[in-house]
């Protein structure tokens, strides 16, 4: 019902397929250049924030920027330390 009347072509609250749709906003261009230069410097590191901030999304458009045959990127959930 209401997505015919905002003219939305899909769910507005799914997670979206492709990382490319995800909303670059200030702070998610300022991570994605902190990983790249974590990657430069071949290290290791530790992304935190608050809930819902955008870490998982930062993780995924980064990822997928990734060459696939030269990176493997493996995804660690729901660990306890």
């Amino acid at each position: 019902m209401y997505r015919p009347h905002f003219g939305l072509t899909g769910l507005p609250f799914e997670a979206p397929a492709d990382s490319a749709e995800l909303f670059a906003s200030e702070d998610a261009t300022e991570t994605e250049s902190r990983l790249r230069h974590l990657l430069e410097l071949r290290g290791i590191g530790l992304l935190t924030g608050e809930p819902g901030c955008g870490k998982t999304s930062a993780c995924r458009r980064f990822a997928d920027s990734l060459h696939d045959s030269l990176y493997s990127v493996g995804y660690v959930r729901l660990t306890t330390g």
